[in-house]
C-alpha cells in the first residue's frame, strides 16, 4: 500500500504545469458572474404606467392652460356712440350720396390688469343694410379701466352708375330727411392686442354693431348715447 500511495504523490508545482490552461478555472470570468447576478434586474415600465403618466402630463397642461385662460382672458370691451351729426347731407344726380357724417365715439377699457392698444379703427354708417359712408380712424392706447372719446369723420363717396343707391333706399332717406331726422346704423371694425404688464396677447377682431343711431338734421340740442354690441 505504501508502494502505491508514493506513486500517486505529485508535485504541487508540477501538477499545475501540467493542467492545461484552458481547463482552469477565470477567476475574473467568475466575479463577473456573481456581479451581474448580484445586481438587480431593472424592470421596464408597463404600457399602464406609460398611459397613466401621459394621461396626468395632458391634464397638468390643461390645468396650466385654464388658469392662464382665466387670469389672462380679457374682459368684455365697451363702445358706444356718443354724437351723430351730417353735414351737406345730399344726392347726386348720379343717384349717389354726398356730404359727411360726424360721429363721435366711446371706448371703455373695463379691464382691472389689461391695458389696450387698437392698431386702427375703421367706421361705416349703414342705411337699411346699404353702405352710405365710411372712415379710418387711427390707433390709440388705454390703459386699464380707461375711458377714450374718437371722433370721426365718414364720408360719402358721390356715387356713379354702378354704385348709385337702391331705389328704396333713396327714397326712404330722403322722407326721413323730410321729417328732420334720419336713423342709421354704425358698424365699427378694430384690431386691437391686451397687455399685461410685458405679456402681450395675441391680435383680436373687434367688432361692434350700434344699432338705430338717429341723425337730427336741424341743430341738435341734446344726444342720447347709443350703446353699441360688441364682439370679440
Amino acid at each position: 500500500m505504501d508502494r502505491y500511495e508514493s506513486s500517486y504523490d505529485v508535485d504541487p508545482e508540477l501538477h499545475a504545469s501540467l493542467v492545461p490552461q484552458a481547463s482552469r478555472p477565470k477567476e475574473s470570468g467568475a466575479v463577473g458572474l456573481l456581479g451581474e447576478m448580484a445586481e438587480p434586474r431593472r424592470m421596464r415600465p408597463s404600457t399602464f404606467r406609460c398611459a397613466a403618466a401621459t394621461v396626468l402630463a395632458l391634464l397638468v397642461v390643461v390645468f396650466i392652460i385654464v388658469i392662464l385662460w382665466l387670469f389672462l382672458h380679457p374682459s368684455k370691451l365697451y363702445l358706444s356712440v356718443d354724437h351723430a351729426a351730417t353735414t351737406g347731407f345730399n344726392f347726386t344726380a348720379a343717384g349717389g350720396l354726398a356730404g359727411k357724417f360726424d360721429l363721435t365715439l366711446r371706448a371703455i377699457n373695463p379691464n382691472e390688469r389689461a391695458s389696450v392698444y387698437y392698431r386702427w379703427v375703421d367706421v361705416g354708417v349703414w342705411y337699411n343694410g346699404t353702405y352710405l359712408a365710411g372712415a379710418h380712424a387711427p390707433g390709440f392706447f388705454q390703459p386699464p379701466e380707461d375711458e377714450t372719446r374718437v371722433d370721426v369723420v365718414a364720408r360719402a363717396a358721390p356715387g356713379d352708375a354702378g354704385t348709385a343707391l337702391p331705389r328704396d333706399v333713396e327714397e326712404g332717406m330722403k322722407k326721413e330727411r323730410t321729417a328732420g331726422k334720419l336713423t342709421v346704423d354704425v358698424h365699427v371694425v378694430a384690431k386691437v392686442r391686451f397687455r399685461y404688464g410685458v405679456v402681450r396677447t395675441r391680435k383680436y377682431t373687434v367688432r361692434a354693431s350700434c344699432p338705430a343711431v338717429p341723425i337730427d338734421f336741424a341743430s341738435p340740442t341734446s344726444f342720447h348715447r347709443v350703446n353699441c354690441h360688441v364682439h370679440i
